[in-house]
């Protein structure tokens, strides 16, 4: 017959040791950081490019607000209109923050090219997203007539 017997049924019994516990945590560690790139990748496509202007404007919006300007509105318009009136000499122009980064420019400028100056200079903060230009030009040189509010 046979010469070396079979047990019917074996009992395996591992035990478990600390390259297998090692093992797990690497496995762990490099699931996780791949779906973070993976997860960054999706983000970054969804979001769009990181500008250091963006990123600026975000960082901006966080600072905290002086007491009474719990939006910080009153900062921002008077950083426009004062960058408006050192740039633009002659001209009238008001800046007035609308909320999410809309703001309007609205008084007077002595000529078209000081009233799309004016609207380049707010265009160019970094808490104006969009900027409503009602600037009113009082002469316009080249065709002797006074322009709309809204051009």
């Amino acid at each position: 017959m046979d010469r070396y017997p079979v047990p019917r049924e074996v009992i395996l019994v591992r035990i478990k040791t600390q390259d297998d516990a090692v093992t797990g945590i690497a496995l762990s560690v490099t699931l996780g950081l791949g779906i973070g790139v993976m997860a960054g990748m999706i983000l970054g496509e969804l979001l769009g490019d990181v500008h250091p202007e963006r990123v600026k404007g975000a960082v901006g919006r966080l600072r905290p607000a002086p007491p009474g300007d719990s939006d910080g509105s009153v900062i921002v318009e008077h950083a426009i209109t004062e960058a408006i009136h050192d740039a633009v000499p002659g001209s009238r122009v008001t800046a007035q923050a609308l909320g999410n980064g809309i703001v309007e420019l609205t008084g007077t400028a002595p000529d078209t090219a000081s009233r799309q100056l004016a609207g380049r200079i707010a265009q160019e903060m970094p808490s104006a997203d969009v900027v409503v230009n009602r600037i009113r030009v009082l002469d316009d040189g080249e065709s002797g007539r006074r322009t709309s509010p809204v051009d």
